[in-house]
């Protein structure tokens, strides 16, 4: 019980740092489409998270850093371009991303992202 607190906490972690946790699927599917059609619009979007990430706290980054399998100083940049490539390219789909925010949920098509295996 307690390891499926922790490691659910790292997946919200996680989610929390993607710095898209409100989104709808309308709005999920439009990013998507974006992303796919304008390859700046995804660079920006991904400079954008970079920051973000950067500026969470150390032990949230120190977190994410075990789960995905890098040194902490990689976790932005790695997190973000996992995230949003497999975004971009539908192998990370909404319905995955819901999961993220379910203790029951399977999510193992997450984990798989962010540790660069799928």
């Amino acid at each position: 019980m307690r390891f499926e607190m922790r490691f659910a906490a790292v997946l919200v972690g996680a989610a929390l740092l993607a710095g898209c946790t409100s989104a709808n699927e309308g709005q999920w599917n439009t990013a998507q489409a974006a992303m796919q059609g304008n390859p700046a619009f995804k660079r920006e979007v991904m400079a954008d998270c970079v920051k973000q990430v950067g500026s969470r706290q150390s032990k949230d980054r120190q977190a994410v850093a075990k789960l995905m399998n890098v040194s902490v100083a990689r976790v932005p940049s790695a997190f973000c371009s996992r995230f949003f490539n497999a975004w971009a390219s539908g192998r990370l789909t909404y319905r995955d991303f819901q999961g993220i925010h379910s203790q029951t949920a399977d999510n193992s098509r997450f984990v798989r992202i962010l540790q660069g295996r799928e």
